[in-house]
C-alpha cells in the first residue's frame, strides 16, 4: 500500500512538472568579482530593478551564475544586493537564483589568493584594531605549541610580528568569520546551489563535463553540500585539536596538516581520517578539476571532439543548453559554442581585472539575447551565431 502511495505521487509530481508553464523571462548574469557598480548598472538596463535597485522585473528568474567575490573592491555590496534581491523579487512574484562559483568555495574553505584590499575593509570596524592584536595573541600561542611538536620555530621579534599585521590587515578576521559556516555570508553560500535548470536550459558555474556521474541535478547540489560540510568538519576538528589556527589560510593550514600527518606516519599508529580529508581537497566535488564549479571544457576545448560528448550529458539531464561563467571568451563577449548549445556569459565585467563589460543573456519564448548597458539587446540565432 505504502509503495502504492509513493508511486501516485511520483506520478502526480510528473504531471505536475509536464504542465508547468515555461518561464516567461530568464535573466543569465555571469561572473561579478566585485563589481558592484556595473552589476547594479546592468540590472538597470536588464529591467529587473528600478533606480532605488527594488524589483521590477516581475515574474523574471535572475540567475546569477557564482564568482561574485574575489579580485573586485565591492564584493560585499555586490552580495548583499543578491541577497536582498532574493526577497524582493519573490515578493514580486519573481525569483533570484544564486549559484555557487569556485571562488565561493575558495573564500569559504580560506583560500584568499585573490581577495582585494577593498574586501578584508569592507569588513573592518573601529573594534578591529583590538579584535587583531586579540588573534595575534591566539596565534602566537598556538605557534608555540605547534613548535614543541614539530620542532619548527615560532616566529618572533618586531619585524615578524609586523610582516604578521601586514597579512591580516583590518578587517581579515571579521572577513573570515563572516564567511565561515556560522557567519553571515558563510551560512547563507553553504545553502545555494552549484546548478540550476530553467526549462530547457542548465545555468552553472564551470559546467558539467562528461565525467560527472550523477544521475540529476539535485544530487549534484547535494554532493556540494556535503562535500562542503565535510570539509568545515575537518578544518574545525583540527583547529580544536591544535594541529592549524582557525584563520590560517587554506595554504598554511595544509602545510601544518602535512607536518602533522608525516609525524602521525613516523609513529606507525592510525592516520587521523580529518587530516586525509583535508589533504584530499581534489577530491571533493566542489574543489576538483572536472567538477561543475571548476570544468573548462566546454569553453576551451574542440568542439568537434567533445560535441558528442555535450549531447550525452544534456540528453541525460532533459536540457538543450547550458549556460556558463568561469571563463571569459577572447572575444569579451557573450559567446555560443556548440551550435549554441553552450553559452558563455563571463564577459569580464570588473574593469581593473579583465577590461571587459557587463552583460545578461536574455531567455524568452524560446529566444536567446545579448544584453549590453548601452545597446539595444540584440537576438543570438538559433545556430548560436
Amino acid at each position: 500500500m505504502k509503495g502504492a502511495v509513493l508511486t501516485r505521487r511520483v506520478i502526480l509530481a510528473l504531471l505536475v512538472s509536464a504542465l508547468a508553464p515555461a518561464a516567461e523571462r530568464v535573466v543569465a548574469v555571469g561572473d561579478l568579482h566585485g563589481a558592484y557598480e556595473q552589476f547594479v548598472s546592468l540590472l538597470r538596463e536588464a529591467g529587473v530593478v528600478d533606480k532605488d535597485l527594488n524589483w521590477k522585473g516581475g515574474k523574471t528568474i535572475l540567475v546569477q551564475t557564482g564568482d561574485v567575490l574575489d579580485r573586485g573592491p565591492r564584493s560585499r555590496d555586490a552580495l548583499d544586493l543578491l541577497m536582498a534581491l532574493v526577497d524582493k523579487a519573490k515578493a514580486q512574484g519573481g525569483e533570484v537564483r544564486p549559484l555557487l562559483g569556485n571562488h565561493e568555495t575558495m573564500v569559504m574553505i580560506g583560500d584568499l589568493r585573490y581577495v582585494a584590499p577593498e574586501e578584508f575593509q569592507a569588513f573592518a570596524t573601529p573594534d578591529s584594531e583590538k579584535i587583531r592584536d586579540k588573534e595575534y595573541d591566539t596565534y602566537m600561542k598556538y605557534r608555540r605549541q605547534r613548535s614543541s611538536k614539530t620542532r619548527q620555530p615560532a616566529p618572533s621579534g618586531d619585524d615578524a610580528k609586523r610582516a604578521w599585521m601586514e597579512a591580516h590587515p583590518l578587517g581579515f578576521i571579521e572577513f573570515r568569520q563572516a564567511f565561515s559556516p556560522l557567519g553571515k555570508y558563510g551560512k547563507w553560500l553553504r545553502m545555494q546551489d552549484a546548478v540550476t535548470q530553467v526549462d530547457d536550459t542548465i545555468f552553472l558555474h564551470g559546467g558539467l563535463g562528461p565525467g560527472l556521474k550523477f544521475k540529476s541535478l539535485q544530487e549534484i547540489n547535494q554532493q556540494v553540500r556535503k562535500d562542503l560540510e565535510t570539509y568545515d568538519k575537518a578544518w574545525t576538528k583540527l583547529a580544536q585539536r591544535g594541529v592549524i589556527w582557525g584563520y590560517q589560510t587554506l595554504d598554511e593550514a595544509q602545510e601544518e596538516a602535512k607536518l602533522e600527518l608525516r609525524a602521525q606516519q613516523s609513529g606507525g599508529g592510525n592516520l587521523d581520517p580529518e587530516l586525509i580529508t583535508f589533504l584530499s581537497l581534489g577530491n571533493l566535488v566542489f574543489a576538483s578539476p572536472t567538477g561543475p564549479l571548476w570544468y573548462r571544457g566546454y569553453a576551451q576545448e574542440s568542439e568537434a571532439e567533445l560535441g558528442p560528448k555535450l549531447d550525452q550529458v544534456l540528453k541525460q539531464y532533459k536540457a538543450k543548453h547550458m549556460v556558463l561563467g568561469h571563463t571569459i571568451p577572447a572575444a569579451k563577449r557573450i559567446t555560443p559554442r556548440f551550435d549554441g548549445k553552450v553559452m558563455l556569459i563571463d564577459t569580464g565585467m570588473l574593469p581593473r581585472a579583465f577590461q571587459g563589460r557587463a552583460s545578461a543573456l536574455e531567455i524568452a519564448g524560446g529566444e536567446f539575447k545579448t544584453i549590453y548597458v548601452g545597446e539595444p539587446a540584440q537576438p543570438i540565432n538559433a545556430n548560436g551565431k
